[in-house]
C-alpha cells in the first residue's frame, strides 16, 4: 500500500489523501486548503476561472496527478486528453476543506459518501454563488452552442444537455464495497455536520482505517465509538487519523451548548440573534430546542430552510417546524403592497421562490412586531438586515469557532462594529467539531494500529510525544 498525504499534511483542513495498490488508486477527500488558498487568495482575489487548473497549480493548491481533473479543463488549458486514473473518490464529509475541490474532478471519477453528504453537496451547489460550485453535477465549461440567429451563444445551465450528473455513489453504513484489489468499508461517525463518517480500508497487506473527522460529544457519539470498536477488531496495520485539538484537553458538549443557548434565550429581553455554521443541522437542533423550552419560535434564512426541506426526515426537524425569515432583496419588494406577486418574484433567485408565500414565511416588519418571541438565525453575511430590524435589547448568541486566520479576525471586527452600532449584547455557546487530545489519544489507544499518520492537524509531533 503506498499512501501519500497530497493535503492536510501540517495544516488543519485541505485533506487529500492518495492510496495505491496494485493498479488500483482511491482518494480520501479531495478539499480545499483554507490556510494555504488564504495566503494567496481572498474575498477579493480569487482564483480566475479563465485559469482553469493553473491558478490553483501555481502555488499547489491542487496535486499535479494524470488523469484526475476535468477534460473541458484541460481542453481550455491546450492540454491534451486524458486517460481517468483515479479508480474513486472517498468522501467523509461534506465540509469544504474536505469536498471543495470536486468540481475540478473528471466527471467520471465515482464518489462514494453518504446520502446525507451527498443532500448537503447539493444544496451547496444549488444555492451558492461560486464559480467553482459543480459539486453534484457537472457543466460542460468553455463551450458553445449554435443559436436561433445562427451564431454561437456559450454554455448555461439552461442548456440541459451540456449539464451531467457526477457519479455518486451513497454508501450504507458497515457495508463493504469493492474498488479494484481494494474493499472499503463506511462507517458512520460524530461530527458538526450530518453524514459524517470514517472508513475502512481492506487489502492483502493489511487494513487502513481512516477518521474523517471526529468526536465524541454530540448528538450520536454512540457512533464514533462504534467506529473505534469496530477498527479496533480490523487490527489495522495503518490509521489516518485526525487531530485537530490534540493540543486542547478541553471537553466539550453539544448537550452543554443546548442548555446554554437555553439560559441565554431564557435571561433575554428582545429579539436573540444566533450565529452559528448554518449547515451544521445538530447545531441548529440545540437551537431549536432552546428555543422551544422558551416558548419562542426559531427563524431561519433561506438557505438553511432549504437544506432542511431538502434533508426531508433526514432533518432533526421539519421545515413547518420553524419561521423562514425572507430578506428584502434586490429593489426590496417584499415588504411593499402595492407591486403584483410576480413582480416581486423577480427579486429572488429560482431557488428561494417556493419559500416567499408559505404560511411560516415572515419579513422584518412581522419581527418587529413581537422582537422577545423569535430567535434568528444570523451570519456575518447578512448583517445588513439589522437596519431593517432595528432591534432593542437584543442579544447575540456567537455558536461557531473563533477565528483562526487574518480574513477572520476582519470579519469578527466587522460584526462587532455592527453589535457596537445597534448595541446589542454577545455571548458565547460552542462546542467543537473535532474530539480532545485526550479522547484522539484514547481513540488511537484502543483501535492500536502498526502505524500511525496524523493529518488535519498542525501539531503532528504531539502524536509521537505520547
Amino acid at each position: 500500500m503506498d499512501i501519500k498525504v497530497l493535503g492536510g499534511k501540517n495544516e488543519i483542513g485541505g485533506n487529500k489523501i492518495l492510496l495505491e495498490h496494485k493498479g488500483t488508486r482511491i482518494f480520501l477527500d479531495f478539499g480545499m486548503s483554507f490556510g494555504e488558498s488564504g495566503k494567496y487568495f481572498s474575498e477579493f482575489v480569487q482564483p480566475r476561472k479563465c485559469g482553469c487548473l493553473s491558478d490553483f497549480f501555481e502555488f499547489g493548491l491542487l496535486p499535479e496527478q494524470n488523469g484526475l481533473y476535468r477534460e473541458d479543463y484541460l481542453k481550455h488549458m491546450g492540454l491534451p486528453p486524458e486517460k481517468r486514473e483515479v479508480d474513486a473518490v472517498l468522501l467523509s464529509h461534506a465540509h469544504a476543506d474536505h469536498a471543495q475541490y470536486i468540481h475540478f474532478l473528471r466527471k467520471d471519477i465515482p464518489i462514494f459518501c453518504t446520502r446525507e453528504s451527498k443532500i448537503i453537496l447539493e444544496a451547496l451547489e444549488n444555492t451558492g454563488a461560486s464559480g467553482f460550485s459543480d459539486l453534484v453535477t457537472y457543466l460542460e465549461s468553455f463551450a458553445f452552442y449554435e443559436n436561433r440567429n445562427g451564431g454561437l451563444s456559450r454554455v448555461d445551465r439552461k442548456k440541459e444537455e451540456f449539464v451531467f450528473d457526477r457519479d455518486y455513489i451513497v454508501m450504507k453504513p458497515y457495508e463493504k464495497y469493492q474498488i479494484g484489489s481494494l474493499e472499503i468499508e463506511m462507517l458512520p461517525v460524530d461530527h458538526s455536520l450530518p453524514g459524517a463518517c470514517g472508513y475502512i480500508i481492506y487489502s492483502d497487506e493489511g487494513n487502513l482505517v481512516y477518521t474523517g473527522d471526529i468526536r465524541f460529544h454530540g448528538y450520536v457519539e454512540e457512533q464514533s465509538k462504534e467506529f473505534v470498536a469496530r477498527a479496533k477488531a480490523v487490527n489495522p496495520r495503518w490509521m489516518i487519523s485526525e487531530g485537530t485539538r490534540i493540543d486542547s484537553d478541553r471537553i466539550d458538549s453539544e448537550e452543554g451548548v443546548k442548555k446554554d443557548i437555553s439560559a441565554a434565550i431564557s435571561d433575554a429581553k428582545g429579539l436573540v440573534l444566533i450565529e452559528h455554521p448554518i449547515r451544521d443541522l445538530y447545531r441548529a437542533k440545540s437551537i431549536y430546542d432552546a428555543t422551544r423550552e422558551n416558548g419562542r419560535n426559531f427563524v431561519v434564512g433561506l438557505k438553511l430552510a432549504y437544506l432542511i426541506n431538502l434533508m426531508g426526515e433526514l432533518s432533526p426537524f421539519s421545515i413547518s417546524d420553524v419561521k423562514i425569515l425572507i430578506p428584502r432583496k434586490k429593489w426590496g419588494l417584499i415588504s411593499k403592497e402595492s407591486f403584483d406577486w410576480p413582480q416581486v418574484c423577480q427579486d429572488y433567485d429560482k431557488w428561494e421562490r417556493d419559500y416567499l408565500d408559505r404560511n411560516n414565511s415572515i419579513t422584518f416588519k412581522d419581527l418587529k412586531k413581537n422582537e422577545d418571541s423569535f430567535v434568528l438565525s444570523m451570519n456575518l453575511w447578512s448583517m445588513n438586515q439589522l437596519i431593517d430590524l432595528r432591534p432593542k435589547n437584543a442579544l447575540w448568541i456567537k455558536s461557531n469557532c473563533e477565528p483562526f486566520n487574518d480574513d477572520m479576525e476582519l470579519d469578527e471586527q466587522r460584526k462587532q462594529n455592527w453589535l457596537k452600532h445597534f448595541n446589542i449584547t454577545q455571548v458565547s455557546a460552542h462546542a467543537s467539531g473535532h474530539a480532545s487530545g485526550p479522547e484522539i489519544r484514547n481513540m488511537i489507544k484502543r483501535i492500536n494500529p502498526e502505524n500511525l499518520i496524523p493529518v488535519h492537524t498542525e501539531h503532528p509531533k504531539l502524536f509521537k510525544k505520547n
